[in-house]
């Protein structure tokens, strides 16, 4: 028997009403609906499944041995569907954590201790990258990123807005001197982002800035650029709260709009009834939200 499960939910349903009319409500589908899928199982079985009385639809021998087996098959399908839906409401079990390398060295430590507190068994996988194709190719269940405007097939929320400054070792500026930045960069030294950025505010800040000839240093992440810059490699636009963990950087006087960028908590549509993703993004928003409060 090749009848599919959708066939014989009209059979079951028909079985249990007993009449055309009944089934067709409780399915919310028209009576002929009901009968042309009853008939499709017919056809395929070559025998009648229901005799029509004045009583209404009653099953043949058939078509008892059938509505048997098909009530066997419900109790085996709803079993799963609940032991599924058991494992997504627990607040336990695997989430999958990605950002960048400055959010996941300086902030998220802490707020994932407290999250493990909260909720010991949970196990959370932090992964550390710089773009977003690890969660829309399904290798994380959350992302916290800056963007603009997050892809379309995620969804989320936006926890903060980034300030982003330019800064300096104080060793480089006792070293070039900074008078005139950022109208005059002639002579000076940077530290820049590869091209991966530049759909980044911050990335063409500087870019628009530097002089011809500067002497730059590139690198592939916000981390790198800034022990880089702490170093006293150059001249880098970093987010302004590496400058508290950081005490050799100095904030670099502009009388230019700071550069800004929203942080933004993000996962895939259809993990929103997921209840420890759910949790875990409740928990990640309020906690960022206070750390990064204006």
């Amino acid at each position: 028997m090749n009848a599919s499960w959708d066939h014989l939910r009209f059979f079951l349903a028909l079985a249990d009403a007993g009449s055309l009319s009944k089934a067709a409500r409780d399915l919310g589908v028209s009576h002929t609906t009901v009968l042309r899928r009853v008939r499709a199982i017919e056809k395929e079985l070559e025998t009648h499944l229901f005799d029509h009385t004045a009583q209404g639809h009653l099953l043949t021998p058939a078509g008892q041995t059938l509505h048997a087996e098909v009530q066997k098959m419900k109790q085996a399908v709803d079993d799963i569907s609940r032991r599924i839906s058991g494992v997504d409401q627990q607040i336990r079990g695997p989430v999958s954590i990605t950002t960048t390398d400055t959010l996941g060295y300086y902030v998220l430590p802490g707020v994932i201790t407290r999250l493990q507190q909260q909720y010991p068994e949970l196990t959370i996988n932090l992964r550390v990258a710089n773009q977003l194709s690890d969660i829309t190719n399904r290798e994380a269940d959350i992302a916290l990123r800056t963007c603009v405007e997050p892809p379309p097939e995620l969804i989320g929320r936006k926890v903060a807005t980034m300030h982003f400054v330019p800064c300096a070792a104080q060793s480089y500026i006792d070293e070039k001197g900074l008078s005139g930045f950022p109208l005059r960069t002639e002579g000076q030294r940077f530290v820049v982002l590869d091209e991966t950025f530049h759909r980044a505010a911050f990335y063409n800040w500087l870019a628009e800035r530097m002089a011809a000839g500067c002497g730059i240093v590139t690198a592939n992440g916000l981390l790198t650029a800034c022990r880089l810059c702490a170093a006293g490699a150059g001249i880098a636009v970093l987010p302004d709260y590496l400058l508290a963990h950081n005490s050799a950087l100095v904030k670099l006087a502009t009388s230019d709009p700071l550069v800004s960028n929203d942080l933004w908590l993000l996962s895939h549509a259809d993990l929103r009834d997921t209840l420890r993703i759910r949790l875990v993004k409740r928990f990640l928003h309020e906690e960022l939200k206070q750390l990064f409060a204006d």
